[in-house]
């Protein structure tokens, strides 16, 4: 007889209806069982430690889902599997150009210096020719690039003459048994993302942004005003109006960084996103404000505040029948696992630095090595080991984690 036993990483919780919502962090399925056969099949084997195979939609969907398996199945070889498969042996090498370090704004609660460096020619040609040699060491089938800065689309002719000479490289690369794809994305503030500049992004396969809207515009244009002062909110919503328009294949991630006054104008905001730009090419993701260290940043809230407020923040999204980023993708193997951490990642800076993580650009700490001309690089060992090599299965706390398939011990390598 076939023999299962609950998965370690699987919960089951019960709702005062009687309900049960189970959850798997090992596959990232989420079951709502709510008919009565179904809850009294759960209900039998809850309290088991071993129970026998039974040949019905339940069980196969149980096992299916990574719920039940196997009793002989050692679950830490399933994990370690996945990790390698996920994080290790990616296909794809993913590059971060900080193409700036200035911004046409001045956020309340951003802690980045404003400076006048930018990305010049030439490290741009450099970056081409690491992507190259790259490719041809490592087989890689995809590359993908986000910009970042500052405020990325302050270069926008640099980033598009870029992408441009890499669809040619590209090209070069590839054969008839191996086509060599890119795909581009940025972290933007949208107020320099006309209609003109997307139409020539989209040619050039860029069409992932994550912009930042705090709230309705009362609230939004204090917390981010331009350099001059000036509100930014109505550009910003007439560039996304116009880009909803179009039937072009684009995503934005709508990015909403709140305290409690930003709260209080969500309620408006999403009903308005929800009724003038609703399209499922938009997607909503929240967090916090945190202070970094900008004597100018509001009052932040963490524990139970944050958690109460992002219960209510979810349930805003949902009742104006929106898609929620921080709902879906973070339940999902490996969704919690840092850039940082992965061995095919790396950013590279208008210096020509090669760093690891962008919340700590100035720390030496970061630096991985420097980009010659010839896109060769010689490494900084002992920082990238640091990065990538910090093993889950050395950290007590992580070995027993239910939730360990999400990050594998990576949330942010940074503070461990």
């Amino acid at each position: 007889m076939r023999q299962l036993r609950k998965s370690k990483y699987a919960f089951f919780v019960k709702k005062e209806n009687g309900n049960y919502i189970v959850y798997s962090s090992l596959s990232g399925a989420v079951i709502v069982f709510n008919e009565n056969k179904y809850i009294k099949m759960l209900e039998c084997v809850l309290d088991k430690d071993v129970f026998d195979y039974e040949d019905n939609d339940f069980f196969n969907l149980m096992i299916d889902k990574k719920i039940f398996i196997d009793d002989y199945v050692d679950e830490s070889l399933l994990v370690r599997g996945l990790y390698e498969e996920q994080i290790i042996r990616s296909n794809t090498l993913e590059i971060m150009l900080i193409v700036t370090r200035q911004c046409n704004f001045r956020c309340i609660y951003c802690g980045q210096p404003h400076l006048n460096e930018n990305m010049d020619i030439k490290t741009y040609d450099s970056i081409l020719k690491f992507i190259e040699n790259q490719i041809n060491t490592y087989g890689y089938s995809s590359v993908y690039v986000t910009f970042f800065g500052g405020e990325p689309l302050i270069a926008s002719e640099n980033i598009c003459s870029f992408l441009e000479k890499l669809q040619m490289l590209l090209s070069k690369l590839s054969t008839p048994q191996k086509i060599i794809t890119y795909k581009a994305g940025m972290s933007t503030n949208g107020y320099l993302l006309t209609p003109q500049l997307f139409e020539r992004l989209n040619k050039l396969n860029c069409d992932f942004y994550q912009i930042s809207i705090d709230g309705m515009p009362e609230i939004h244009d204090k917390m981010r005003p331009l350099v001059s002062g000036r509100a930014t909110w109505k550009r910003i919503i007439d560039n996304l109006t116009y880009m909803v328009s179009t039937d072009k294949q684009f995503s934005v991630t709508l990015r909403t960084n709140f305290n409690a006054d930003v709260a209080e104008s969500l309620v408006d905001f999403y009903r308005y996103i929800g009724e003038k730009i609703k399209d499922k090419r938009i997607r909503i993701y929240y967090e916090t404000i945190k202070n970094h260290g900008n004597e100018k940043t509001p009052n932040t809230i963490c524990g139970i505040e944050e958690r109460v407020l992002d219960v209510d923040i979810a349930q805003l999204i949902r009742e104006n029948n929106l898609t929620c980023v921080n709902a879906t993708k973070k339940l999902l193997p490996c969704s919690r696992v840092c850039y940082a951490s992965k061995p095919d990642f790396f950013i590279i800076d208008e210096k020509s630095q090669i760093l690891k993580c962008s919340f700590a650009l100035d720390d030496y700490n970061n630096v991985i090595g420097t980009l010659n001309e010839n896109g060769t690089y010689r490494p900084n060992n002992h920082n990238y080991y640091n990065w990538v090599y910090r093993d889950y299965l050395t950290l007590e706390k992580c070995k027993s984690c239910k939730v360990l398939p999400l990050c594998f011990g990576k949330r942010c390598p940074k503070s461990l």
